[in-house]
């Protein structure tokens, strides 16, 4: 990232807010305003390839939408994704020591 380091970007509330609705916006392929379940394996398949990690089980992808997903409806909205992102910042700010 050429705007500081990702431990930068994670102080800055601000920051993480462009991150995820760059994403988000990037992602959501049919401009509903939400990531529907093929939208989100696919930002965690990008995600586990540019993290040189096995992209994630059907399961995983589940999980991570139960997890996510605060008013069941079975779809993202910008700030239940940005959970994701935020963790997602995190997990790469520990590789970037």
């Amino acid at each position: 990232m050429n705007n500081g380091s990702v431990k930068d970007i994670l102080k800055d509330k601000k920051k993480v807010r462009f991150v995820a609705e760059s994403a988000f916006k990037q992602v959501d392929k049919d401009g509903s305003g939400y990531l529907e379940r093929p939208e989100l394996e696919e930002v965690m398949n990008n995600v586990a390839a540019d993290l040189g990690v096995e992209p994630p089980t059907s399961e995983e992808i589940d999980e991570v939408l139960k997890e996510l997903d605060d008013n069941g409806d079975g779809k993202l909205s910008i700030d239940e994704f940005q959970v994701l992102i935020e963790q997602v910042l995190e997990m790469m700010a520990k590789v970037e020591g």
